[in-house]
């Protein structure tokens, strides 16, 4: 609510409004140059705005995210896909989206001395759910790949999986469609709006490619000399 951030006496967000419930996908478009990468930033904790204040309903609570540090954030529900996909290259894929695995016993030495057991079916549960998340997102069968052997469009596919393996109910992606031809983009649109209904994840969505975002978005916000415009959208497609 309210935010507002200025560069060097430039104005680049007034004023902003923003609101994202579970199980809605939420279009933000503009202008290159317009603030949607800074808004985006805002929201996910890596810059904090002149005025304003951005919460995060967490377990029946409202957080304030301007107070905690970004992998913070990501613990508590919130996690981001950006532009430049990062994977480990001599990962497996499924390693890869295990590395984001929540609250790992296996962070505490002492804890997986003593608590072996605990520690190996913790380990089974990660596991399982990655390699689930891998398939819903049509991975599955290169689950063992190196992560320097994908396509543009499968490393995209790994980096939202590593994203759903945190846990998070609210997901911010910059440009997922980036790099991809008309088939592929339209297959993951297909996936992340299955993703939205099965899981009830919020997610914002700031991407170019406008049509074929737009029939799976319940919003779609427009940010124009930094002043952020909402608009609801019917008929949404069941694709």
């Amino acid at each position: 609510q309210g935010i507002s951030i200025a560069f060097g006496g430039q104005q680049v967000l007034r004023d902003v409004d923003l609101d994202l419930s579970g199980g809605q996908i939420a279009l933000l478009r503009g202008p290159n140059g317009c603030g949607k990468t800074t808004l985006l930033n805002v929201l996910s904790g890596f810059l904090k705005p002149d005025t304003g204040s951005v919460s995060l309903e967490c377990n029946g609570s409202a957080v304030n995210i301007l107070n905690e540090t970004p992998d913070r954030l990501a613990r508590l529900g919130l996690a981001r896909l950006w532009q430049d996909i990062r994977l480990f290259p001599t990962m497996t894929v499924l390693e890869n989206v295990l590395a984001a695995s929540s609250h790992p016993i296996g962070m505490n030495p002492v804890r997986v001395l003593f608590s072996p057991g605990k520690f190996k079916r913790q380990e089974r549960e990660f596991r399982t759910q990655a390699f689930a998340w891998l398939d819903m997102l049509g991975m599955a069968e290169r689950a063992n790949s190196s992560g320097d052997k994908l396509s543009v469009g499968q490393s995209r596919r790994v980096a939202i999986a590593r994203m759903l393996q945190t846990g998070a109910k609210v997901l911010l992606l910059d440009e997922p469609l980036a790099g991809l031809d008309s088939d592929s983009a339209a297959k993951l649109v297909e996936d992340l709006n299955r993703l939205a209904d099965v899981t009830r994840q919020a997610m914002l969505i700031v991407e170019h490619n406008h049509d074929a975002i737009t029939p799976v978005c319940d919003l779609r916000y427009t940010l124009a000399e930094g002043v952020l415009i909402r608009e609801k959208l019917e008929g949404k497609c069941a694709c």
